[in-house]
């Protein structure tokens, strides 16, 4: 009696020990992120066989994470053959800077312009993009691609049109509706500009239609044949920036987020048995947020569909998406650089106050809330400092938590640009 007493004690204690945490290791659910490796046979277990992996950030300004997010890609490349990165960012202009990796002067000089400008001209990547020049050396390629229908500037713009002129006919490039549509593009290439209604010389129908008619004029050209489906796509791609840039809406927001999917599914399909890293905003990457339960006023991002939903839908099994966390620190505001945003103090209760006191890590939802035994429970996983209440394992498979979030550092501001 006084054995099965003991047993029945202890069995309570290890009950209440799990329920509130304590002396809970991050081997039962994660791995703590370490230079040397330790434990890595986790992520091995968890990430090694999927074919997709998803990986957030709070606001594109929490530069920590790009450190973090830099070393994870690092050891997924090169010990599970993901060898393609692809970056919130144009499908046409990441598609133009790949084609000059050979170069390293043209590559770093097209870098800062077709990427945004939120990663190509931050500290906290440097390392990042001399691994990927480093790998192409080596014959390791790291594949830069891009998933966003937008172009990065107007630079990005010229490029795309210079390459349409050589390949359409002279009684096309020297017309008025031509002359037109480049205008068009030219007033949507700034990223995150939105043009007004006068400034626009197409309806949005004039200029989706447009960009059929010179489809079919580049599926004339013999010597463009070999590149139609690619062609198809920066057409296709260039028809949904019209959409978001004819008005600012949520709709818009969704749009594009499917046209990412369908990006993603273009490059997957271009290279048989790939294998995909994707760096995007924890808001993109989210699925089935239509039912996180948010404190205070709706954020108009919440209840959209998503690019994650349609990837989740597509590739169940061989998908995973890891979110953004931290309980402290800052992020900075990409649309206002000389601003940050602080991170609010994490309720104890919350995915955040849960793993206070632990060093960065890479944590399993599913076994994370079984540890802890949580069904509902707050973090602001969706974005800074919008805090939801979730079995966050529905709407993300893993999270990274970082104890304390450093903005990113512009290189303007070190007189480097």
């Amino acid at each position: 009696m006084v054995k099965f007493l003991f047993t029945f004690a202890l069995l309570c204690c290890i009950r209440v020990t799990l329920l509130y945490g304590q002396s809970i290791t991050e081997k039962q659910f994660g791995v703590e992120i370490n230079n040397n490796k330790d434990g890595y046979g986790f992520i091995d277990s968890i990430l090694g066989d999927k074919k997709l992996v998803l990986l957030g950030e709070l606001d594109h300004g929490d530069g920590t994470s790009f450190i973090v997010k830099t070393d994870l890609i690092k050891y997924l490349h090169e010990n599970h053959n993901f060898n393609t990165l692809a970056f919130e960012a144009s499908f046409i202009n990441c598609n133009f800077l790949w084609n000059v990796i050979g170069d390293s002067t043209n590559f770093k000089s097209k870098l800062k312009n077709s990427l945004y400008y939120i990663w190509s001209e931050v500290e906290e990547t440097k390392n990042l993009f001399c691994y990927i020049e480093e790998q192409y050396q080596k014959g390791t390629p790291l594949k830069i691609v891009g998933i966003d229908p937008q172009f990065s500037g107007a630079e990005n713009a010229q490029e795309f049109i210079c390459i349409l002129k050589n390949s359409l006919p002279l009684n096309i490039t020297e017309s008025k509706q031509f002359a037109e549509f480049v205008h068009e593009l030219e007033i949507m290439s700034a990223w995150m500009v939105f043009p007004k209604k006068k400034q626009h010389q197409l309806s949005e129908y004039e200029f989706m239609h447009y960009c059929d008619e010179l489809y079919e004029a580049i599926s004339k050209n013999h010597d463009q044949a070999i590149n139609l489906p690619l062609w198809k796509m920066y057409i296709d791609n260039v028809k949904i920036m019209g959409k978001i840039k004819q008005d600012r809406t949520n709709l818009a927001f969704e749009i594009r987020d499917k046209q990412m999917f369908e990006n993603i599914n273009y490059w997957l399909q271009d290279t048989a048995n790939e294998k995909m890293i994707v760096w995007a905003a924890n808001a993109h990457i989210i699925r089935k947020d239509n039912v996180l339960e948010q404190k205070g006023k709706k954020f108009y991002l919440l209840g959209l569909k998503k690019m994650g939903d349609y990837l989740y839908e597509n590739y169940p099994n061989s998908l995973y998406a890891i979110g953004i966390t931290s309980g402290k620190g800052s992020t900075l505001n990409f649309s206002n650089p000389i601003s940050k945003n602080v991170i609010k103090n994490p309720d104890n209760n919350s995915a955040e106050g849960l793993l206070h006191g632990k060093k960065t890590c890479f944590v399993d939802l599913k076994l994370f809330e079984n540890s802890m035994g949580l069904e509902k429970y707050a973090s602001q996983l969706f974005y800074t400092n919008i805090i939801c209440t979730a079995k966050w394992s529905q709407h993300l498979d893993g999270l990274i938590y970082i104890p304390e979030m450093r903005p990113s550092t512009p290189l303007w501001q070190n007189n480097k640009r």
